[in-house]
C-alpha cells in the first residue's frame, strides 16, 4: 500500500517473548494476543491488516496491543 509517497509494508517481528504486525516505515505494531484457533488467528490477521491500512506514519503512531 502507498500512502503519502511512502511504499510501507506490513512485517512480522517475533522473539520468545512478543510476536506481531510492524509496520516497515515507523513504530505501528500491533502485538498478536494468545489465540486458541485457526479462526481467531485469521480474524487477528484481518483487524491488524485493516488498522495498518489506516494508521499514519508520520503522525507518529504509538504502538498498539490487540487484546
Amino acid at each position: 500500500m502507498e500512502k503519502d509517497g511512502m511504499n510501507r509494508r506490513m512485517i512480522w517481528v517475533g522473539d520468545d517473548e512478543h510476536a506481531g504486525w510492524c509496520c516497515s516505515e515507523c513504530s505501528w505494531n500491533i502485538v498478536v494476543p494468545h489465540l486458541d484457533s485457526m479462526v481467531a488467528a485469521l480474524a487477528f490477521n484481518r483487524v491488524a491488516q485493516e488498522e495498518f491500512e489506516k494508521h499514519d506514519c508520520a503522525a507518529g503512531t504509538s504502538a498498539e496491543t490487540a487484546a
